[in-house]
């Protein structure tokens, strides 16, 4: 009996702080899915950390006491978007290598911004802000689209080794210029969300990488050097 009390003495504190840190995330959560609305409204200058606390339904000091710096805040907020994309655009992704993996990948990409339009427009005004009003965040919007680019890059890669894709395409500046035309395609479709379908954009967008990238198949190439060679064979 005597032990049954020890432990329960002992498990006493673990469990009031797991309440704790239960508490502590959802109030976290719901700190950042306000930051979310209102950045998405306002951008990262006219959403101040006050309004969020407010927003979040607690005191308007709390998103300063749990993050620090209004800067921080941005920071989470960023981690937060980027986590929310990778989980829900990417989760389909394993398995997929090569040609099929790049395909997929755009389709994802876009995919994504269209399902939740504040952690696309909140994570966009958070892009463009950082080149002026907020350059501390820079870094780590750089980052973002660093590893965004570099998923690219190696499914490039892998095609090439597969055989699916052109082996004197330049997997860097390919996977550049797709996620360009990607982050592109999504910003326009944030400034005209009713004239842009992204469906159908990132149907083109699909259709024109399998074309410009697709390694032509070995017996195609056979036959077409073998029309060639017919065509200058000399009459008799």
């Amino acid at each position: 009996m005597a032990q049954k009390k020890i432990a329960t003495a002992r498990e006493a504190p673990r469990k009031q702080r797991r309440k704790n840190e239960d508490r502590r995330r959802d109030s976290d959560k719901r700190l950042l899915d306000a930051g979310l609305r209102l950045v998405a409204q306002k951008g990262a200058v006219g959403a101040t950390l006050a309004d969020i606390g407010v927003a979040a339904g607690f005191s308007r000091s709390l998103p300063l006491e749990r993050f620090g710096s209004k800067l921080q805040f941005l920071v989470a907020l960023v981690d937060r978007t980027e986590q929310w994309f990778n989980q829900w655009a990417f989760a389909d992704l394993q398995g997929k290598e090569g040609l099929e993996g790049l395909t997929a990948r755009i389709e994802a990409h876009l995919g994504s911004a269209m399902a939740s339009w504040d952690a696309t427009s909140a994570l966009f005004l958070l892009y463009f802000e950082s080149l002026t009003v907020v350059p501390e965040l820079r870094p780590r919007v750089a980052a973002v689209g660093h590893a965004y680019r570099s998923a690219l890059e190696s499914l490039i890669r892998q095609g090439q080794a597969r055989g699916e894709i052109r082996r004197d395409v330049d997997p860097v500046v390919e996977a550049t210029v797709l996620f360009g035309a990607i982050r592109g395609a999504i910003a326009q479709w944030l400034f005209e969300p009713r004239t842009i379908d992204l469906g159908r954009v990132a149907a083109a967008l699909v259709d024109d990488a399998r074309r410009s990238l697709a390694a032509e198949p070995a017996r195609a190439r056979a036959a077409k050097g073998s029309k060639v060679a017919t065509k200058r064979k000399p009459k008799p």
